[in-house]
């Protein structure tokens, strides 16, 4: 399908009052935890069926309540409005975010029977996918692409070095409450992570995420499918992956350790032989801190865990296993650990945790193991972002085609929402031959659709 993409315009959207007098400091500077990520957008789309009834004056009042609610927003999350300064600071100028309108020849649910992830770009700013942040970019930019039918995608990115995938979602969800009801109902943003951890020029470049990930290094170029489990099949996998160890385990623990077993069956079948695996997580250290940081803190809160997952041969590993091994890696980021990042010493405990990561990633490189990345975007309210005319219609891995065409061959696992809450859609990267291995699973097949239709 053809998509000729046509924009309309293009503003930067200011704050609503000014934001300078309120805020004693100017410049909003990284903390020690956004150093370790890198100074790149990254995109979020939301798909949204057409609000009816889809006459041109409808449509016209949703851009504005788009951007009028946007401009309030900007009050609040006042950096997004600044631009970049350097990798590690924002000038907050409130020049504004830029907002472009865009349309394009086609029907919302044309797209959506057979969505080709080549497409997402079309629905990004500037068709931005991981670009570097260089000094004088914004911060954030957004697309509005209007459908012939009315329907709409919103096309988001950011800096990642001040937004995680926590406090990206946290904003759209903020955004979306002031547009559906008031700025006096949404939650205050919390810009006081610089603070706890200070922000330390010697942080070493090959312990941030772009140097740790250059050694994990799959197998020649990588291809993305979709798979899909409904509620009912995760309900059955907790169930029998459930064990004395991990009496009750989550959805995505029990997606990701059942995709984990077949890849691995994959791997087995490509090589001929039953290699050990290095399976590396990103955790989200609010959840971890003792006690929990609230989802508004602003920033980036993440650390890289790994484990290696192995079995002799001949020998199957349960399902219990996997997601028991996999816990046991997430858990061993601790209230006390988090608490050591903090302050003047944060620096120095924190890249040695970052260094026992590399020494077992370099360990598995040595030894000739498999590796697999596995990320979550799950539980965090993204399909809430209901700007007044009904929830998403769809919510992809935006990411895909940069993961398949730009970022090194990394065997990954991206898992998202599906719209019920219960499913899981989990976006799997992984060597040609081995995903055609995948894709063929008859175990796979039985609990997962691959690729269906969002519609």
């Amino acid at each position: 399908m053809t998509m000729e993409v046509e924009i309309v315009s293009r503003e930067c959207i200011k704050p609503s009052s000014p934001t300078l007098s309120t805020h004693h400091l100017k410049t909003h500077k990284s903390s020690l935890l956004d150093q370790f990520v890198p100074s790149a957008y990254f995109p979020l789309i939301l798909f949204y069926q057409p609000n009816q009834p889809s006459s041109s004056s409808s449509i016209s009042e949703t851009s504005q309540v788009l951007k009028q609610s946007l401009s309030q927003i900007l009050t609040l999350y006042y950096p997004l409005a600044g631009k970049a300064e350097d990798h590690l600071s924002i000038d907050c100028n409130d020049e504004g975010a830029c907002y472009i309108n865009a349309r394009i020849d086609c029907n919302l649910c044309d797209y959506l029977k057979h969505p080709t992830t080549s497409a997402f770009p079309k629905f990004l700013p500037d068709e931005i996918m991981y670009r570097e942040v260089v000094p004088g970019d914004h911060v954030l930019m957004i697309q509005e692409t209007l459908f012939s039918c009315g329907g709409i995608a919103i096309g988001v990115v950011a800096s990642h070095k001040i937004f995680d995938a926590t406090a990206l979602c946290t904003f759209m969800r903020t955004w979306a409450i002031i547009a559906r009801d008031s700025i006096e109902g949404a939650p205050t943003p919390d810009f006081s992570a610089p603070s706890i951890f200070p922000q330390n020029h010697p942080f070493p470049q090959d312990l941030t995420t772009p140097g740790l990930s250059s050694l994990l290094i799959g197998d020649g170029m990588s291809v993305m499918k979709r798979f899909v489990f409904d509620g009912s099949v995760l309900s059955n996998l907790k169930a029998k992956a459930a064990s004395s160890m991990v009496p009750n385990p989550t959805r995505t623990e029990v997606a990701s350790a059942f995709l984990l077993k077949r890849i691995m069956s994959a791997f087995k079948l490509k090589s001929g032989t039953q290699k050990p695996a290095l399976v590396t997580n990103t955790v989200n250290l609010r959840r971890r801190a003792v006690p929990q940081f609230p989802e508004t803190f602003v920033g980036n809160f993440v650390i890289l865990v790994a484990k290696m997952i192995s079995k002799s041969e001949g020998e199957e590993i349960e399902l219990c296993d996997f997601v028991h091994q996999m816990r046991e890696a997430v858990l061993a980021i601790n209230g006390d650990l988090v608490k050591s990042f903090e302050g003047d010493e944060g620096l120095g405990n924190f890249c040695g945790a970052l260094k026992e990561f590399r020494e077992l990633v370099l360990k598995s490189v040595s030894e000739g193991m498999e590796q697999v990345a596995i990320n979550s975007w799950c539980n965090l309210g993204l399909y809430e972002v209901d700007y007044g005319w009904g929830k998403p219609l769809w919510i992809p891995f935006a990411g895909a085609v940069a993961g398949a065409a730009q970022l090194p061959p990394v065997n990954m696992i991206l898992l998202m929402d599906a719209r019920d809450n219960k499913g899981v859609e989990a976006w799997v990267a992984l060597n040609e031959q081995v995903m055609h291995l995948l894709e063929n699973d008859e175990e796979l097949l039985s609990l997962a659709s691959v690729n269906p239709s969002p519609l």
